[in-house]
């Protein structure tokens, strides 16, 4: 792979090493001249499936073009240096020390919940918790040991908090770093499982296993079929000729720790603990996830059963527990129930029928194209009167998107990920994406005052990137694949 050929992350990280130790912008007095290990990952655009990953869905992923690069270099002492860096912005960088005896307890690792604690008591490094927390989620998952802190460089060319999966690309970034830095042989499934659990119980964001799964696993140039029953990688959707996918930044702050995104998946598992129980009571086995059933099941058998909303005392007194380990149900809050509980059981199917469309659309029927475009707008939909978790200014782009339609090359637009704001998922044929999304954010800017991001193109997941070294000589720094 020659220099011009590597991910923008990668190119810019070798810049930024070229630079001479007097330049504070540089790295190299971050680094001494020992070898460094770079893994890169992408940043990922749902394009449908959603928050149906928690229920056992199938999700149908992409990976953009733009995405993050980890860096690491072995140090002498037993210390995280985590630094961190936004490309194309003129901010400061940010930097924390983990002493990695923070992990330990008397007895050894210490347990997930006082790992939480002790991140979320402290604010000030609140965000290194992704970082610190797949480090020790493999600790504590793959009992690695770790005699040696290390020097690390986090180089980010995507926002937070847009819904594109920034912070499942800081873990899987992490982990594969660390992975091909010990030679563990991890695959691609396993990293995606082990960030999941850092998100989970250290962060405490109550997130599926859809981005991590994405990211890890995902091609450039394709779609990533995944089933989230766990997470299995299914297979890969080809993208339609002359057709492709690009992301619009809403600039509305999105995040899944917040209520909304907790609330809905809380609504989903009671839920869940309802349907099996009217099914104990006929001798039905149990659902592991709502989505073994079909819509037909659920509309014919439950629906009319489960309660619009639910007061958390209420449930508790009567079914003891939703079964979910990741949320905590509050006695005093009231829970949607029915609708977030319908969603995920039909965009399990309509996922099923946008992935047919895309592969029949690939012999030039352009009413496939439409079809599938028509399943996005109805996932958004549901996202929005199902699940409460779409926002004005969202639906505004998803409508613009829409307008236009067909006859101007744009076939369906929905929210991403866990909703509330964040990142639009536009699927179009190529010519339109790059002649109508600039005339899409120009429109939206002036509603919200300011020029949305833009999120486009593809790259390698992490696995296909695999790692990079870099070693110093006379000439400077020169790096190869791992």
């Amino acid at each position: 792979m020659t220099t011009s050929s590597l991910p923008f992350e990668v190119q810019e990280f070798e810049r930024l090493l070229q630079k001479p130790n007097t330049d504070p912008a540089g790295l190299a007095g971050f680094f001494t001249s020992g070898e460094i290990w770079v893994a890169r990952v992408p940043a990922r655009l749902d394009v449908i499936g959603g928050i149906a990953d928690y229920s056992g869905a199938n999700v149908c992923e992409a990976v953009l073009g733009h995405g993050m690069l980890m860096a690491l270099q072995p140090r002498t002492d037993r210390t995280l240096r985590i630094r961190t860096i936004q490309v194309g912005a003129r901010n400061l960088p940010v930097e924390t020390r983990i002493p990695l005896d923070f992990f330990n307890s008397r007895d050894g690792l210490c347990g997930y919940g006082e790992m939480r604690n002790l991140f979320d008591d402290s604010p000030l490094v609140s965000w290194a918790a992704y970082i610190g927390g797949s480090i020790f989620t493999l600790l504590k998952e793959e009992s690695v040991k770790m005699p040696f802190g290390f020097s690390m460089i986090l180089l980010s060319a995507v926002p937070m908090n847009v819904g594109i999966g920034s912070s499942a690309a800081v873990e899987i970034g992490t982990l594969s770093c660390l992975n091909a830095y010990l030679g563990l042989g991890l695959d691609g499934q396993r990293i995606a499982s082990l960030g999941q659990m850092a998100e989970n119980h250290v962060v405490g964001a109550p997130c599926g296993i859809m981005d991590q799964t994405a990211i890890s696993c995902g091609r450039q140039g394709k779609l990533t079929h995944i089933l989230c029953r766990p997470g299995k990688v299914m297979g890969e959707v080809d993208i339609p000729e002359g057709t492709g996918f690009v992301g619009i930044n809403s600039m509305v702050r999105h995040s899944v720790a917040g209520n909304p995104y907790g609330d809905t998946r809380i609504g989903a598992f009671m839920g869940k603990k309802i349907i099996n129980e009217l099914r104990a009571q006929t001798g039905k086995r149990p659902i592991n996830f709502l989505t073994e059933l079909t819509p037909a099941d659920f509309h014919s058998q439950y629906a009319e059963e489960l309660p619009e909303s639910i007061l958390g005392s209420d449930f508790l007194a009567r079914y003891k527990t939703h079964d979910d380990t990741v949320t905590t149900i509050q006695y005093d809050a009231t829970y949607r129930v029915v609708g977030p509980t319908r969603h995920p059981v039909e965009e399990n199917e309509r996922v099923l029928g946008f992935m047919d469309h895309l592969i029949k659309a690939s012999h030039g029927n352009e009413s496939h194209l439409i079809q599938a475009g028509e399943l996005m707008y109805a996932a958004h939909e549901s996202y929005r009167s199902n699940c409460h978790l779409s926002v004005a200014d969202v639906d505004f782009l998803v409508d613009a998107v829409r307008k236009r339609g067909p006859s101007r090359g744009l076939y369906g637009a929905k929210i991403t990920g866990g909703g509330t704001g964040g990142t639009v998922a536009v699927f179009g044929k190529q010519a339109a994406l790059k002649k109508e999304i600039p005339a899409i954010a120009q429109e939206y800017s002036r509603r919200i005052g300011v020029m949305p991001d833009i999120f486009e193109g593809t790259s390698q997941g992490a696995m296909e990137f695999g790692a990079r070294r870099y070693g110093f000589s006379a000439n400077g720094w020169s790096g190869r694949k791992a």
